[in-house]
């Protein structure tokens, strides 16, 4: 994270922030949606992993106005996430900016022959529906009135299915070695993508499905990253967590390959019960984003039980065919 900002500027924006009408705070106006967890006791606090220090909201802002990049790591199912992306672009506007959002979840080859500025929004409901299906968009609904409210610029940063399948095939056996080369990803960061690929698949991805994940996700974030370089700055990312990873996704790419260094990793982070400390969110990714946000927890069920559930009913299914 570079362009720290300073506590004089931290001071002042909180004093400027008082008259800005900044939304309250989620934890004291019980405002979470996310069902699970609202009281635990890191809900609504901010860490900021470079100080190790907890920081205010309004500390916060005051930092995303330092950076041209502002990378929101999310939980796709996760309602609160969505509200607090949202309220980051009222607050980037309230501070007379006009931010360009990015989005993982709109894919290019759908999306080349779309507006980049909307004013309805039920006809940008509709379009993301149709045109991006399989993303949870009604969670998605503050952003996108936000998008449309402020008149702000939307991008889609992914690359579609059969275009990523496509490249894939071209580059061939050296398809993920030679993105890891270009983009200066070292070797440790590479193997740390495949074992979080891994842990993420519960262990039930073989080596060569592995691979290829490792291959889609950094294919995908040389366009994420192209998406946002092409834009006027300041530009918000809205993307899953992975996508934001300091250590192997998109912020390397801009340091690397586009000597891009005024940018913010904010991992948004549902709580876990046993895990009350922000050192229990670190262990393994110490240096993976530069801070975390925590919020409460869409599900309550442990994902490998359900993935696992999903894999049973998959079985059975086919044996009955």
């Amino acid at each position: 994270m570079t362009a720290r900002f300073s506590r004089f500027h931290a001071l002042a924006w909180a004093l400027l922030g008082c008259g800005l009408g900044l939304l309250q705070d989620p934890a004291a106006a019980s405002n979470w949606q996310a069902p699970f967890y609202q009281g635990h006791v890191l809900t609504g606090k901010i860490w900021d992993t470079g100080q190790s220090a907890w920081i205010s909201k309004e500390q916060l802002f005051a930092e995303l106005l330092q950076h041209e990049y502002i990378l929101l790591g999310e939980v796709h199912d996760n309602p609160d996430h969505h509200l607090l992306q949202a309220e980051v672009l009222d607050q980037l506007v309230q501070a007379g900016e006009r931010p360009v959002v990015v989005m993982e979840m709109l894919a290019q080859g759908t999306w080349q022959d779309q507006p980049a500025y909307w004013s309805d929004l039920g006809l940008l409901q509709q379009a993301v529906e149709t045109r991006n299906a399989g993303w949870p968009w009604k969670l998605y609904a503050p952003v996108l009135r936000a998008v449309v409210r402020h008149g702000l610029e939307l991008v889609a940063g992914n690359i579609g299915s059969e275009a990523l399948h496509a490249a894939s095939e071209k580059a061939g056996a050296n398809w993920v070695r030679g993105i890891a080369t270009r983009s200066g990803i070292p070797v440790h960061s590479l193997q740390q993508l495949k074992d979080d690929i891994a842990e993420s698949h519960c262990g039930y991805a073989h080596s060569g499905h592995v691979q290829f994940m490792a291959g889609a996700q950094l294919h995908r974030d040389r366009v994420i990253t192209q998406a946002l370089v092409d834009s006027l700055p300041p530009v918000v990312l809205l993307a899953g967590r992975g996508h934001v990873r300091t250590d192997y996704a998109v912020p390397m790419h801009l340091r690397n390959i586009y000597r891009r260094a005024s940018y913010l990793s904010v991992a948004l982070i549902p709580v876990k019960p046993e895990a009350l400390r922000p050192e229990d969110y670190l262990r393994g990714v110490q240096e993976a984003f530069d801070i975390l946000y925590f919020t409460p927890s869409h599900t309550d069920q442990d994902p490998c039980i359900e993935f696992e559930a999903q894999l049973k009913r998959l079985g059975q299914r086919e044996a009955s065919e």
